[in-house]
């Protein structure tokens, strides 16, 4: 009897472990990956049997789209609605953009080229279309296009005013400054673009700051810069951390990463995971789709299942029962790894919902730690999901899903604001303790990393050049003379 009860205890506890490695594995898959393993396993085994229908994984009602009606009630702006999909292309063949919900967008990988024709097309005539294209042909990977448009025309032999029609359409598509001659010039067709919702001051030294000193931006030097536009330091200072958050002089490179093809650190053809913003009135919050690696769900052939047991012999029996308990693993270890995801999803939405709608300066400390203790889960678990998939932003850049656990860029932002808002030069000691009481403990050797990485200067060198333009500003002082010549900005550089 105890020898039955040890044997019966030790099935279990291997069944365990097996069920554990098998979602472990499925888990650390990209949706490819899993969907070639998956379709390998329908091959070989007999017992298991893929149901092509669509079901609630909450409520297991059949569907004829995704999500549920029953379980996506409206919800409030925080909190997201996070469902598994199937590929387009694969439920039943039928499945296509008519059966997506109304107020979500879908976005699939095209090239920068695409993007921006898409937008325009409505807006061109037929002699226009070949002019689009040539522009957009020549575009360089920073989205920029140095060739004038005097120069296209003449190729083209096209009128000089339809190319600078064309070309105006191209520079105010999604990303805006796409086709400007100069990084200047792209940076002044996006504050352009942002005029309207951004006070007139603010806008007004910017627009000074890019045209006349473009190359003191990146020096962080408000007290020259404020100097040379008669403008005050605070709005100077104002003025440099709006172009800094808003504005880009590679349009390209900012949302498609290598400027042709949309790319965050790798190239990701097909998102593991896609995150959409409501478009209905008054309403912001977030769908999170995560792409099933099957069109249907799995299950274990009931019909095979209840002839095992007539097998006529006891080893048949016993061989058909391991095919069986096969087919039951996979089945519920893809819903298991299914669940997680949904799970890990949810949390990401609300936690790092800012950087989703807005950039990169907006992403929150966050670790797989934390999410573990979260979840009740083990963190080996959290980094195995989160292993090699990939995300696509409402804005369609396509990340991988590990950058919302890259901390090292919301506290890189905190150490540049720590340096430009600082009364006297701090050291990286000083940093890091500043960046300890915002509950940001990083090593003294990791702030002068990212200080390094930003381009800040040591607390010494700092203090040297505060000393320098303060000596400067003192001369400037004595001399009556105004306005400010040629001359007198040549001498204070």
């Amino acid at each position: 009897m105890f020898h039955q009860h040890s044997q019966s205890l030790e099935a279990r506890q291997h069944q365990i472990t097996a069920h554990l490695a098998q979602t472990m594995t499925f888990l650390q898959m990209s949706t490819q990956e899993l969907e070639a393993v998956l379709q390998q396993e329908l091959a070989q085994n007999p017992a298991l049997e893929l149901v092509e229908e669509l079901r609630c994984p909450q409520c297991g009602k059949r569907l004829t789209r995704a999500p549920c009606p029953t379980c996506a009630a409206p919800r409030t702006d925080d909190q997201p609605l996070v469902y598994l999909t199937p590929r387009q292309s694969n439920f039943n063949g039928n499945f296509n953009g008519e059966d997506l919900p109304d107020d979500f967008e879908v976005r699939s990988f095209e090239r920068l080229d695409e993007h921006i024709l898409r937008q325009i097309a409505p807006a061109l005539t037929v002699t226009e279309r070949p002019i689009a294209a040539y522009l957009l042909a020549r575009l360089d990977e920073d989205g920029l296009l140095p060739e004038p448009p005097l120069e296209a025309a003449l190729y083209l032999h096209a009128p000089l005013a339809a190319v600078e029609r064309v070309l105006k359409l191209i520079q105010h598509a999604d990303p805006v400054g796409v086709g400007a001659q100069s990084p200047t010039e792209s940076l002044l067709l996006q504050l352009d673009a942002l005029a309207e919702r951004t006070p007139s001051e603010v806008v007004n030294v910017a627009r000074r700051m890019i045209q006349e000193h473009f190359e003191l931006l990146g020096r962080h030097d408000h007290t020259r810069l404020a100097r040379l536009l008669r403008a005050p330091v605070s709005l100077v200072a104002e003025a440099a951390h709006f172009i800094q958050r808003n504005l880009t002089p590679y349009p390209a490179r900012a949302a498609w990463g290598d400027g042709k093809n949309r790319a965050g650190e790798n190239t990701y053809y097909e998102p593991d995971i896609s995150i959409f913003v409501s478009r209905q009135p008054n309403s912001r919050a977030l769908t999170v789709e995560i792409v099933s690696p099957l069109a249907g769900w799995l299950r274990v052939n009931p019909q095979l299942k209840a002839a095992v047991s007539e097998c006529a012999s006891e080893e048949e029996r016993a061989k058909w029962m391991q095919t069986v308990e096969r087919a039951g693993l996979i089945a519920k270890c893809l819903q298991q790894r299914n669940h997680t995801l949904r799970r890990l999803m949810e949390m990401i939405a609300i936690e790092q919902r800012n950087f989703i709608t807005g950039g990169d300066g907006d992403l929150r400390p966050f670790t797989r730690a934390r999410v573990a203790v979260a979840l009740g889960l083990h963190e080996s678990t959290i980094s195995r999901a989160v292993a090699g998939k990939s995300v696509a932003l409402p804005n369609g850049r396509i990340v991988p899903l590990a950058k919302f656990f890259d901390r090292s860029l919301s506290v890189r932002d905190r150490v540049r604001a720590i340096v430009e808002a600082e009364a006297k030069p701090l050291t990286d000691d000083e940093i890091a303790d500043r960046l300890a009481e915002e509950g940001l403990h990083i090593a003294r050797r990791t702030v002068a990393k990212y200080r390094n990485m930003l381009g800040i200067l040591p607390a010494n060198l700092r203090a040297a050049s505060a000393r320098a333009a303060s000596k400067t500003n003192g001369r400037a002082r004595k001399t009556k003379s105004s306005p400010l010549t040629p001359m007198h900005v040549l001498a204070a550089s």
